[in-house]
């Protein structure tokens, strides 16, 4: 659950809502813990398998992880969406590497995420409905008025085709490392194109999108 911005205080300053805004919108990713809890178990297959370059032993370790990871979750009674995101994920790599027993197919459902996440992101951009305001919209309280302000349309769109482009350079670069069996290569190029350049990407659209006037207030 995305905790509901402060900008409809009685009283609150420009700059207050501007600080409650970001934080809404950080939140939404999980923070520092749910980035780990999502990227954590696929580092972890990647050194596991260059280092034995054993199929079983480097899926076990990274289910396992993500498995441990949701355990601490429930034993501290908290949030369990990103632990259990990363666990659904890992699950489905491993039983798509399993299946096929190739290490390579580890990375193919995020690949194939990648594509379609690339498509989705463009076609939405061109109709008009960039995703990002789409994402945005409810956290703010805005709804769907910011498609009647040219402005925050123009971000929105803006940052929905910068997220675009992120999803096509991965796809480049993954894709070729995939079709050569380069499975280290590969799994080093996840780690680097996923929440290194996923958080500086988000981190230009926040910049983009804040310099928009601010989203207005609900009646």
């Amino acid at each position: 659950m995305v905790p509901e911005p402060r900008d409809g205080a009685p009283g609150a300053t420009d700059e207050e809502r501007l600080e409650a805004y970001k934080e809404s919108i950080l939140a939404n990713f999980g923070g520092k813990r749910g980035l780990t809890e999502t990227g954590l178990p696929s580092i972890l297959f990647i050194a596991v398998f260059t280092a034995t370059r054993n199929l079983n032993e480097s899926l076990w370790s990274a289910v396992a992880v993500a498995a441990a990871l949701t355990v601490v979750r429930l034993a501290q009674r908290d949030k369990l969406q990103h632990a259990l995101g990363g666990l659904f994920g890992v699950v489905v790599c491993a039983g798509f590497a399993k299946y096929t027993g190739q290490a390579k197919d580890f990375y193919l459902p995020s690949v194939l995420l990648n594509v379609g996440e690339a498509l989705l992101f463009s076609v939405s951009a061109l109709a008009r409905w960039p995703i990002v305001g789409l994402v945005i919209g409810p956290i703010t309280g805005e709804m769907m008025a910011w498609r009647d302000h040219p402005e925050r349309l123009r971000v929105f769109t803006i940052s929905t085709w910068l997220l675009a482009a992120m999803f096509a350079l991965r796809v480049a670069i993954e894709i070729p490392l995939y079709l050569a069996n380069q499975i280290t290569a590969l799994g080093a190029a996840k780690v680097v194109l996923g929440y290194p350049l996923y958080i500086a990407v988000v981190f230009v659209c926040w910049r983009i999108i804040k310099k928009a006037p601010l989203p207005a207030q609900p009646s």
